[in-house]
């Protein structure tokens, strides 16, 4: 059997969905690279732990995706440890506390 060697980067991954993703891409066989804020680096570092448990390589790589040279680095960073990148999972995201009016206020003012 042919073995291919995918790669994977899961942004938001420390929590939840990137973090069920990363482990779910880790089951079908990627290499994951888990991104998330550094306040989060210990959550993934269990990720991390979790994927090679799979048998999988994983990098953790800390940053802020709404900072274009974080986002670069995470990339480098990946194709150079893990080999290469095929699939980019962007989950990484906020969602601000408060009412539904607050909210709309929020989008207006912008």
């Amino acid at each position: 059997m042919c073995s291919v060697q995918r790669v994977a980067i899961v942004t938001g991954a420390a929590n939840g969905i990137g973090r069920a993703t990363a482990l779910r891409l880790a089951q079908d066989g990627f290499d994951v690279a888990v991104n998330d804020l550094p306040r989060q680096e210990s959550r993934l570092q269990e990720v991390s732990e979790e994927i090679k448990a799979l048998g999988r390589n994983a990098l953790v790589f800390t940053g802020d995706v709404s900072d274009e040279i974080s986002v670069k680095g995470l990339v480098d960073a990946t194709v150079e440890s893990l080999g290469g990148l095929d699939c980019m999972v962007a989950n990484a995201g906020i969602c601000p506390a408060g009412s539904f009016l607050d909210s709309m206020c929020f989008i207006q003012m912008k």
